[in-house]
């Protein structure tokens, strides 16, 4: 079968012959050939064929979405199935779709690495198919002006000639760096710092510090999502310490807060700490404005730069 990949299986036998008192090896070769054409019982196994029209699918859904024309193959995906993964990051089939579209708005010339693709089908005994391909994409960034190259695998699970599975693994870094880069020039961003001055009250050591921020960071960690940054940082003396905390939204900013609130931990910090200025800096919303006033924190809007 053309395009079909076949193993066969050649054992070495190593066998030591005794002649004339003097040992010395023979080296025997036994070839086994096992049926080419035969294929492993596993429900994982199977055969990879590079001539299908599962692989055609593929390249044409690939050509469409270098040329930014990915709507024109939508009725290749099924309109039934949600497992779409960017990552760990599901979508239904209008997300993709809109993800697709918005990697354009943020660069220009992407390509697909063509000349190196590795791209193949795969029948399993299972009874489902892919098609998986390993690539190198490219782009050229709108707005940071950057050339960048990102190592892509995804792999679509086929049924009845429709995609009704995808997943996408790739490092995401230099997508988020457009990204931001494109919400700065826009002033679009919704992602909110914390700012803070604090002072370590009497009575309380660093080491009184650290051991109390080891608590707070891990429940922070465990029960808030929405806060990606949140550091303490100690002057030499250790009587003053600066905290910077970031979310992705105003949203989760007022999350935060009431979960600190709420817990026995905002007693804890109110007496080792005495706030001296607090700074919420980014486009806050007007329920976080409402909370900020109780912190006697100063608003700052972003004009300028991005936000990690």
């Amino acid at each position: 079968m053309m395009g079909q990949k076949k193993i066969c299986i050649l054992v070495l036998n190593y066998k030591y012959l005794k002649m004339k008192k003097l040992l010395f090896p023979c080296l025997v070769l036994s070839l086994i050939f096992l049926s080419c054409n035969q294929v492993p019982n596993g429900e994982l196994s199977g055969v990879l064929n590079d001539n299908t029209t599962e692989v055609e699918m593929t390249k044409e859904l690939m050509k469409k979405y270098s040329e930014g024309n990915f709507r024109e193959i939508a009725d290749m995906i099924s309109d039934d199935s949600g497992e779409y993964y960017f990552n760990n990051v599901k979508v239904d089939k209008e997300g993709w779709l809109s993800a697709a579209e918005g990697h354009h708005d943020l660069f220009e010339n992407i390509q697909n690495d063509t000349e190196g693709i590795n791209l193949t089908s795969a029948k399993y005994n299972n009874g489902t198919t892919w098609s998986m391909a390993w690539f190198q994409w490219t782009g050229k960034g709108k707005y940071t002006g950057d050339d960048v190259k990102i190592i892509v695998h995804h792999g679509f699970r086929f049924e009845d000639e429709k995609i009704v599975s995808a997943y996408h693994f790739f490092d995401p870094s230099l997508l988020d760096r457009e990204t931001k880069a494109a919400e700065a020039m826009s002033k679009t961003s919704k992602r909110v710092l914390g700012l803070a001055e604090l002072k370590v009250n009497k009575g309380y050591s660093s080491s009184d510090v650290e051991e109390f921020l080891i608590r707070f960071s891990k429940f922070v960690r465990e029960t808030e999502p929405g806060t990606y940054d949140f550091g303490y940082f100690i002057s030499s003396n250790g009587k003053r310490v600066n905290l910077v905390e970031k979310y992705y939204t105003s949203s989760d900013f007022v999350h935060h807060l009431n979960n600190f609130e709420k817990s026995d931990y905002s007693k804890e910090f109110m007496k080792l700490f005495t706030l001296n200025k607090v700074i919420i800096a980014g486009d806050a919303s007007d329920e976080l404005k409402a909370k900020a006033k109780a912190y006697g924190a100063e608003l700052r809007p972003q004009i300028g730069g991005w936000i990690n």
